[in-house]
C-alpha cells in the first residue's frame, strides 16, 4: 500500500470510485487509528469498536459515490458514518452508560508512566502512582459524561477537529458544538475535583 502515500485523500477517492480497492485500502490505513478511537470512545468496548470500524469502512466503500467533497472532507464524512454506526451498536445492546475508555482488557498494554514525556527522565515511583491516579480519576469522570458531550470533546481534543468539522460529524450547529464542549469541560472539572 505504501506506493499511494503521496496521493491526497481526494486522489485516492477518485481512484477508489473507479473500483480500486488498493486506493481505498490506503484511505483505510490513513484513518483507521482515528476511526477506532472514536468508535471505542462511544461504544466503550474494544470488540464493538472493531465491528464499527469494519462496518463503517464497508458502508463508506459502498457509498463512496455519494460523498460530496464540496460539503465536507472525507475525514468528517467518514467520522459521521463511524459515529452513527457506534450509536447504533450501543443502542442495539441497550447500554445504560456509555464509556469513554473501557477497563484494561486482555491483550492490551497497561498504562505506563515510566518517564517524563518531555524530558524522557525516569519518574520516581511516587510520581508514577500519582499520574496513574490522575489518569483513572479523569477516565472515571469521562465515563459519566453524556455521549454527545463526550463525543464532541473527543473530536476536539484527541482528533483536533475544528468546531465546523465536529458540527458536520454530529449533524448539529457550531453553537451546539461549542455548548457541548463547554458543558463537558465544566462537568469534568466538577467530577475530578470531588
Amino acid at each position: 500500500m505504501g506506493r499511494f502515500e503521496d496521493l491526497s485523500d481526494q486522489e485516492l477517492i477518485i481512484a477508489a470510485r473507479g473500483g480500486s480497492e488498493h486506493h481505498f485500502g490506503e484511505l483505510v490505513d490513513r484513518h483507521t487509528t482515528m476511526v477506532y478511537r472514536v468508535a471505542r470512545s462511544i461504544t466503550g468496548s474494544h470488540e464493538e469498536a472493531e465491528d464499527v470500524v469494519q462496518e463503517s469502512y464497508l458502508r463508506a466503500f459502498k457509498n463512496l459515490d455519494k460523498f460530496d467533497e464540496s460539503k465536507s472532507t472525507f475525514k468528517t464524512w467518514l467520522l459521521t458514518i463511524v459515529r452513527n454506526q457506534s450509536i447504533n451498536i450501543v443502542s442495539s445492546f441497550r447500554r445504560k452508560a456509555l464509556k469513554f475508555f473501557s477497563d484494561h482488557e486482555e491483550g492490551e498494554p497497561e498504562l505506563e508512566f515510566a518517564s517524563n514525556p518531555l524530558t524522557q527522565e525516569p519518574l520516581d515511583a511516587e510520581t508514577q502512582l500519582s499520574l496513574k491516579r490522575q489518569y483513572h480519576a479523569m477516565d472515571k469522570a469521562l465515563k459519566k459524561l453524556p455521549e454527545r458531550q463526550r463525543t464532541a470533546l473527543l473530536l476536539r481534543s484527541q482528533e483536533s477537529l475544528s468546531y465546523d468539522e465536529i458540527a458536520t460529524v454530529m449533524d448539529i450547529s457550531v453553537s451546539s458544538v461549542e455548548s457541548l464542549i463547554f458543558r463537558a469541560r465544566k462537568k469534568l472539572i466538577e467530577l475530578v475535583e470531588r
